[in-house]
C-alpha cells in the first residue's frame, strides 16, 4: 500500500528511495502530487515541509487546470462580462482614457493600447481594490469571532480563497472580489476562526457553527462557483496589496 499526505485537501503519494538524500515534490501531467523523499524522513518532517511549498502546488495546478474548459479565460473584447462581487459588468474597450483600467459602477472601461496586458491589469485592480474592501469586511466580522487580524494581505493564492499566517496575518486571494459577498464573509470567518484554533479541530468547527450556522451551505456553493471565475494565469509578478 503506498504512502499517503493529506494536507490542505490535497492527497500527496510519498515515495521513499534509500538513494534520495533531500525532498522533492512534483506535480505530474494529470494533477498526481508525489513527495519524493529519502526512507528515513519522519512523516511529521514530511507534513511541515509539504505545508510550506503548498502556495506552488496551487500554483500550478491552477495553471493545469486553465487548459481545461471550465476555467474562463478574459477575453479582450467590448461587451466582456467581468464579475465583481458577484454582480457581472459589461467590458467596453475605449481609446482614450487617462488609466488602463476604470470601473464607474456600471461598466468597467479598458484603454486599447492596453489590451494586451490586461490580465495583469485587472489582477492590479482587483488586488488594489480588495485590499480596502477586505479590510473593511474583516472589521466587520472580527467582533463576531471575538478576534482581531494583524494585518490583510491580497495576493495570488492559486486554489487557495484565503489562509492564517503568522502573528495574526490573514491572506486572502484576489480572486475572491468576483464572489457574491456572503461567499467573500464565508471564507473571512474561516480565517478569522483559524486566529482561534489553527487547524480544522472539532473546536474549530464549533465556533464557525457559532458564527455562520450556514457555514456549510456556503461552503458548497463556493466550490460551484470555481469554474465561473476570471483566473488571470498568464498574470505574473503583481505587486502583493497589504493593509494593517
Amino acid at each position: 500500500m503506498s504512502e499517503v499526505l493529506v494536507i490542505d485537501n490535497l492527497k500527496f503519494e510519498v515515495r521513499r528511495s534509500s538513494r534520495r538524500k533531500t525532498l522533492g515534490l512534483t506535480v505530474d501531467r494529470s494533477g498526481e502530487l508525489v513527495v519524493h523523499s529519502p526512507e528515513t524522513a519522519c512523516e511529521d518532517e514530511l507534513q511541515k515541509w509539504v505545508e510550506r511549498k503548498l502556495l506552488w502546488v496551487h500554483q500550478k495546478l491552477i495553471r493545469k487546470e486553465a487548459h481545461s474548459q471550465g476555467i474562463h479565460r478574459l477575453e479582450m473584447v467590448s461587451g466582456e462580462s467581468i464579475a465583481y462581487l458577484g454582480q457581472n459588468y459589461r467590458l467596453k474597450i475605449v481609446k482614450n482614457q487617462p488609466i488602463p483600467l476604470h470601473f464607474d459602477g456600471q461598466w468597467f472601461s479598458l484603454r486599447k493600447l492596453d489590451r494586451q496586458n490586461a490580465a495583469k491589469i485587472f489582477q492590479a485592480w482587483y488586488q488594489d481594490t480588495g485590499a480596502e474592501w477586505l479590510h473593511e469586511r474583516v472589521t466587520f466580522w472580527e467582533p463576531k469571532v471575538c478576534v482581531s487580524a494583524s494585518k490583510i494581505v491580497v495576493g495570488d493564492l492559486g486554489f487557495r480563497w484565503g489562509s492564517c499566517g503568522k502573528n495574526g496575518t490573514l491572506h486572502f486571494n484576489w480572486r475572491l472580489l468576483q464572489l457574491p459577498v456572503f461567499l467573500v464573509d464565508y471564507v473571512i470567518a474561516h480565517e478569522l476562526v483559524h486566529l482561534h484554533e489553527h487547524n480544522h479541530t472539532q473546536e474549530f468547527w464549533r465556533i464557525l457553527d457559532r458564527v455562520i450556522p450556514d457555514w456549510k451551505e456556503r461552503k458548497e456553493a463556493l466550490g460551484h462557483r470555481q469554474s465561473e471565475m476570471l483566473w488571470c494565469t498568464d498574470c505574473e509578478d503583481i505587486k502583493t496589496k497589504i493593509r494593517e
